[in-house]
């Protein structure tokens, strides 16, 4: 989730730089939001209850991300998060739980401890470790291991962040003066005409 939040910091900053403003993403709004709030509340039932709650809630939260990204395909940046998301569910499903690289915790400054019920450290009866908690991300006292499919969501988030404010890929300037406006600048205004 940090490594989201950055990048749509980034991205936020960089649609302001390019001409884009906040307010334009009150014209560019999500269809089936609702869709969104249904998936957080069953992960969030689901890792508070435990127990066959747990997967329950996981299956039915994917099933409502798969309905909105579905539903907003067109928008720019979904089809990151649509593919992140499924690589994401893909490697779970095959586990039971995110796998976490003890490689990738160490080079992001941390123990190589997993504390958490929806992670366990990969071994060699992992399936498709590469999908698990492989990339570190250092930065100083929040370092982390993601997936890659956690890279693509943040991706996609920025991406459809950036194009929702409405940024352009350009730094507005000033256009440079013509030469017959700088001449009329210069000329005398006594000068005959």
């Amino acid at each position: 989730m940090l490594l989201v939040f950055l990048v749509m910091l980034l991205a936020a900053v960089a649609a302001l730089l390019t001409g884009g403003r906040f307010t334009r993403l009150a014209a560019n709004t999500l269809t089936g939001v609702h869709w969104l709030a249904a998936a957080a509340t069953g992960q969030l039932l689901g890792s508070v209850t435990g127990g066959i709650a747990y997967p329950v809630g996981l299956l039915g939260s994917a099933l409502c991300i798969g309905v909105f990204l579905r539903l907003n395909m067109l928008r720019p940046g979904v089809t990151l998060l649509a593919v992140g998301f499924g690589a994401n569910a893909l490697v779970v499903a095959l586990n039971g739980a995110m796998p976490v690289s003890v490689a990738a915790l160490e080079r992001a400054g941390l123990d190589g401890l997993v504390e958490d019920p929806r992670h366990e450290l990969s071994g060699v009866q992992t399936l498709l470790p590469w999908l698990g908690d492989v990339v570190p991300v250092v930065l100083p006292g929040i370092g982390q291991a993601v997936s890659p499919g956690d890279v693509l969501i943040a991706a996609g988030a920025g991406l459809l962040l950036y194009a929702g404010m409405g940024g352009t890929g350009r730094v507005p300037v000033e256009e440079p003066p013509t030469w017959s406006a700088l001449e009329a600048k210069t000329a005398p205004d006594n000068a005959p005409q």
